[in-house]
């Protein structure tokens, strides 16, 4: 316990959440515990999506990936413990979420310990006792989880998991939720209800932002032509392309490419 340390605690309101979201980053010695205090999103770590609510503890270790996903509206506010000299182990597929419920005990005292930890001094040592707390419950409710495994709820996150995988492979391919279920042996309405709890997105939209976050690479570290872009991911018209590409970022492709090529020039 010794080596624990709390380095420090961070938090995000809703309104800084909204105008400055968190990309897809990761560290390389400190474990982050987010706590997420009120609404609802979803949340990257490492290959997969989760949908994310109150009172839910995301486990983000060294040197996963994790962040928010960019396409999304970002109002759920959250406090950050980042910790060196702890780790909690998760087996490669597993669900690096765990939910205590919107009425707990923790979320209640952490606005606190966020107080203390930044603003009075003599009380680190005591915030960092908190934070160890809340690593040690964690680490048993990870253990408790494994000990008595759901086996429905195992059975649809490796669903969720192929799935994921499939649409990853396929996005830019004219898939319909008719052959995505019949690849699985599903019904669609099946298909959808359990991709959706567990992303908190539909299958479509989910490979939607697929193209759109490809479209926005290509955009920027190729010279392909905007036409071109639009072939190779499956838009065969124009002008859904540019409209479905204004609704996820905010401007039209054309307008994307030419921010990134000044802003390089400028450099």
């Amino acid at each position: 316990m010794d080596n624990i340390q709390l380095v420090d605690i961070f938090f995000v309101d809703k309104e800084y959440s909204r105008k400055h979201p968190h990309m897809i980053h990761r560290h390389a010695e400190v474990l982050e515990l987010l706590y997420i205090a009120s609404e609802s999103g979803r949340y990257l770590v490492g290959n997969y999506e989760y949908a994310v609510t109150a009172g839910d503890f995301i486990i983000c270790n060294a040197n996963i990936p994790h962040g928010e996903d960019p396409f999304q509206e970002h109002h759920i506010q959250t406090y950050c413990l980042v910790l060196t000299g702890a780790k909690l182990e998760l087996a490669e597929d597993e669900r690096p979420i765990i939910s205590l419920g919107k009425e707990n005990p923790f979320g209640s005292l952490l606005p606190g310990v966020y107080q203390m930890f930044h603003k009075k001094e003599g009380y680190s040592e005591v915030c960092r006792h908190f934070a160890i707390g809340i690593y040690f419950l964690l680490q048993r409710m990870l253990i408790e989880r494994n000990a008595n495994p759901n086996p429905l709820r195992q059975k649809r996150e490796r669903l969720v998991y192929k799935i994921l995988d499939y649409l990853n492979e396929h996005y830019a391919e004219n898939l319909t939720l008719e052959k995505i279920s019949a690849e699985f042996y599903i019904s669609k309405s099946n298909l959808s209800h359990t991709f959706k709890k567990e992303t908190g997105l539909s299958p479509i939209q989910y490979m939607m932002q697929r193209r759109i976050g490809e479209a926005q690479s290509l955009l920027v570290e190729t010279s392909l032509a905007i036409r071109e872009i639009e072939d190779r991911l499956g838009f065969n018209d124009s002008a859904h392309f540019s409209k479905m590409f204004k609704k996820c970022v905010g401007v039209t492709p054309k307008e994307y490419r030419k921010h990134f090529s000044e802003r390089r020039r400028r450099k």
